[in-house]
């Protein structure tokens, strides 16, 4: 890592709200090796959303976070050593110039409220992510699974119940921010072919309006591009819709599962989410 370039973002005070470090399985990197990119990439706040995945259906997801290099279960004791770790660098870098919160990357299903409600009353966490990746219980963004799920569904069922699993997570009013909306595209655009992309029609107005009564949030995900897409999650004009429709947009996520992915394709979607950006003369 300490050979790559690192160009810092010319857009002072940028804040990346979606960032997961080694306690993830699915990443590498530790919570001090993230905040040191940060620090370089000029971020002003750097927010880690482990990802905590519990949901005892689930088909094949492993339910592990990574302590000390060992996988362990998901339970709300087992990742005090993950807030102690960010609680302790956020000590040093708020000395050098960065603000570093901490998260969690709540992987959703029906039920999960409960588990939900003891994190929080348990640790003092700044940020929770309403993260949805399984629908049937099947992992519709993973590589090993996403073809189980979609050839049992079409374009408008897959979409249809996606939908219904945001206007339930919102609905517990647990989550700041639902994370990578539409992220059925990852390789449901490829599955399906242009049909997804104007499957959510119908269901557009009910989740913004959901989602606009709870108060709860949508981030710009740019991950979108690093998984071969054109666009972030969600798209431009879904962006566009929810802002009309009263929707708050106010996060940006790299969706990082490495260092050098912290503040990922920034320079261009801060200018989407000025509210991401802290007023740095006052």
């Amino acid at each position: 890592m300490s050979d790559l370039i690192i160009e810092p973002l010319t857009v002072p005070g940028v804040m990346d709200y979606h960032c997961h470090c080694d306690y993830s399985l699915d990443a590498v990197g530790t919570v001090e090796e993230y905040c040191h990119i940060a620090l370089k990439r000029n971020l002003a706040e750097i927010c880690f959303t482990t990802h905590f995945d519990s949901n005892p259906h689930s088909d094949g997801k492993d339910n592990f976070i990574r302590i000390k290099g060992e996988k362990v279960p998901t339970t709300v004791e087992n990742i005090e050593p993950y807030v102690e770790d960010v609680q302790k660098v956020a000590e040093k870098y708020y000395l050098e110039g960065v603000s570093v919160k901490l998260g969690l990357e709540i992987g959703w299903y029906e039920g999960c409220e409960e588990i939900v409600e003891k994190v929080q009353e348990r640790y003092n966490f700044d940020y929770l992510l309403c993260g949805i990746h399984e629908i049937d219980n099947i992992c519709f963004c993973c590589r090993h699974s996403f073809e189980k799920y979609f050839s049992q569904n079409s374009a408008a069922q897959a979409v249809e119940k996606y939908y219904r699993q945001v206007n339930l997570a919102a609905k517990t009013k647990l989550f700041n921010t639902i994370a990578h909306f539409e992220y059925y595209l990852k390789y449901g655009s490829d599955f399906y072919g242009k049909e997804i992309l104007t499957a959510h029609k119908p269901f557009l107005e009910e989740t913004f309006q959901t989602l606009k009564e709870t108060r709860t949030s949508l981030e710009i995900n740019t991950s979108a591009q690093r998984h071969g897409l054109k666009h972030y999650y969600p798209r431009m004009e879904i962006i566009n819709a929810a802002k009309k429709a009263g929707v708050i947009v106010n996060y940006l996520g790299s969706d990082a599962h490495r260092p050098e992915q912290v503040g990922y394709d920034f320079e261009v979607a801060v200018s989407l989410v000025p509210d991401t950006v802290h007023d740095t003369d006052g």
